[in-house]
């Protein structure tokens, strides 16, 4: 490896600060919240308590659990078995805590690749600080995590590995990551195609044939053997082409608007400086690595989806590619710093959002207030609830994942057919409180109407919460019909 002169002792003081402190930081403004808002039941239905019941409900005697919030077999929605290797984390969590305890574990776990390259004296103390603060403060990932949980964003941990190991020529761990990749989410295997084709094109024939031969055989299960053995399968490709009769014009006009062109902008910006630094260096990027990349850019293109989950592994990849050129160079000091400005400004709403959040837990955000009548309220209907097992229960959205672990759970709003079932519960939280998607208005007049049903038994009704026993149903109306606006956003 050829390197650079040696850095000052002031670089190397400050470089030794920079790395812990890039943990610290995330574990204050990623975490920390993260953590805080699960309890404050700020999170709703999509996606928390999906993958939370997920996780609560994932066992060998029912290796595809059916989720009736979602009124899906989890894994014919998404394939994403990597949940599995989350599972054990249930036995010692609520599932809720399971979830974001796998999240977060995830992302910190898209470090290791790069922390170990430092070990191996492969990168030095500015690079390793650089390729981290890149990996846990980009907007994909915070986001991400103010939005959470997803298998989507678990992926950024693969992809770091997939790096490391294709820059060291490591066929093995490069099969492995794949492998793991993979589990993460369907999309993924495209960029096995694309890697495939790569390897083969530079003359690596037998790790050309290895990626694709797992590839072929994991997009075969997934398109072909999945839908034959677990029956139909939630098709999300139909997003990414036009809808029937759309001109072409019109749905790449839809695509290139300017809200859409910031977002992806906006993401991609903090690579700026590193760019310029390459450009000066004259150095030219793996075109194979770039070409593994162009599926999951397309795909975000196609749905419109830059953020959240969606944009985390697109930019823990995009951060890799500079990786080939940090193994024989030291990133200038204006690289680290103008990297970590960028940072910053990026995330400055994120950033700005999770400051009030936890200085002002009481008032911000509005609709989960951290206030000890609305939590006890909330508190207490919950561990009614999951005392009492028996009969259909109705949630507001949020309290979907806190209630996880019990059956026949149902969101207010959500997919089930409308009007075709009676619930024997109802758990929902008046306006003021945590209502989404669910207007103010329309939970306003479902309450009155179940407060006034005959045989209601009110357990709960202050200012918070409403709680009853009875016989409750839900009719269409209001801001969304069943499996409405979130069911049918990209996820």
């Amino acid at each position: 490896m050829t390197l650079s002169p040696e850095p000052s002792a002031l670089r190397r003081f400050a470089a030794r600060l920079l790395l812990p402190l890039t943990f610290a930081i995330w574990g204050v403004v990623c975490a920390v919240p993260m953590w805080a808002k699960n309890a404050r039941y700020c999170f709703w239905h999509y996606d928390m308590g999906i993958y939370t019941q997920a996780l609560a409900r994932l066992s060998f005697q029912d290796p595809n659990p059916w989720l009736s919030a979602r009124q899906v077999f989890i894994f014919n929605d998404h394939f994403d078995p990597v949940l599995w290797l989350a599972r054990p984390l249930v036995m010692g969590l609520t599932p809720s805590q399971a979830a974001v305890v796998a999240e977060c574990l995830a992302v910190l776990l898209s470090t290791a690749p790069i922390l170990w390259l430092h070990h191996r004296k492969l990168l030095d103390r500015g690079a390793t600080f650089l390729l981290c603060a890149l990996l846990l403060l980009n907007s994909g990932v915070q986001s991400a995590m103010a939005y959470p949980v997803h298998p989507t964003t678990w992926a950024v941990f693969p992809w770091t590995l997939l790096a490391v190991a294709y820059c060291l020529r490591r066929p093995g761990w490069m099969l492995f990551a794949l492998a793991l990749l993979f589990s993460c989410k369907e999309e993924f295997p495209f960029a096995g195609v694309m890697l495939a084709g790569g390897l083969a094109w530079r003359g690596e024939r037998r790790a050309a044939l290895a990626v694709g031969v797992l590839t072929v055989a994991w997009l075969a299960f997934v398109f072909a053997g999945r839908p034959a053995l677990m029956g139909p399968v939630v098709d999300y490709g139909g997003r990414l082409l036009p809808k029937p009769g759309q001109p072409l014009t019109a749905f790449l006009s839809e695509r290139l608007t300017p809200r859409h062109l910031s977002n992806a902008g906006s993401m991609l910006l903090i690579f700026v400086p590193l760019a310029l630094w390459a450009w000066r260096e004259k150095w030219r990027p793996d075109a194979v690595w770039l070409s593994v990349l162009l599926p999951m850019l397309g795909i975000r293109f196609l749905g419109m989806a830059w953020r959240d989950h969606y944009g985390a592994p697109l930019l823990a990849a995009a951060a890799m590619v500079p990786l080939p050129l940090l193994l024989k160079r030291r990133p200038p000091v204006w690289v680290l710093a103008g990297t970590a400005l960028l940072l910053l400004t990026t995330n400055e709403s994120v950033l700005r959002r999770t400051w009030r959040a936890m200085a002002e837990p009481e008032s911000f955000p509005a609709y989960c207030p951290d206030t000890p009548q609305r939590l006890a309220s909330v508190g207490q209907g919950v561990k009614t609830l999951l005392e009492n097992p028996e009969g259909r229960v109705l949630l507001s959205g949020n309290l979907v994942a806190p209630l996880a672990a019990r059956d026949e759970i149902y969101a207010v709003d959500g997919p089930q057919p409308p009007g075709t079932l009676r619930y024997a519960w109802v758990l929902v939280e008046k306006p003021g409180g945590n209502t989404i998607p669910t207007s103010p208005e329309r939970m306003e007049e479902l309450i009155a109407r179940w407060r006034k049903a005959p045989d209601t038994r009110i357990l709960i009704d202050d200012a918070h919460v409403f709680f009853a026993q009875g016989d409750f149903s839900l009719e269409t109306g209001g801001a969304m019909s069943a499996g409405g606006e979130a069911v049918s956003e990209p996820r």
